[in-house]
């Protein structure tokens, strides 16, 4: 029986992804950290040439310093909708509660 294109595809691509070592996680210095959540905290959506800047001066690749404001921006939204009850699924202590009468 001869495999379909689309298997033999897949099965060539796993081979070439074999053989390429897997790319280590970057993980960034205290300094870069710190500026990168700074500016974050002044400008949420940085321009591209204020992004290229800051790669620059931090030794970051253009895509590491889009993909932090990406996430910081999704991290951002996330923890602003769990703040009030700071509980997920547990009201917190501000709301009222109503017992039978």
């Amino acid at each position: 029986m001869i495999p379909s294109p689309c298997k033999r595809k897949e099965q060539e691509q796993q081979k070439d992804r074999n053989l390429q070592p897997k790319k280590q996680r970057l993980v960034f210095t205290d300094l870069q950290r710190r500026t990168l959540i700074a500016i974050f905290k002044e400008n949420k959506r940085p321009s591209k040439e204020m992004q290229m800047t800051i790669s620059q001066q931090l030794g970051l690749e253009l895509n590491t310093v889009s993909n932090f404001f990406m996430n910081a921006r999704r991290r951002c939204m996330h923890r602003w909708q769990e703040e009030p009850g700071t509980n997920p699924g547990v009201p917190s202590s501000s709301t009222s509660t109503f017992s039978k009468a």
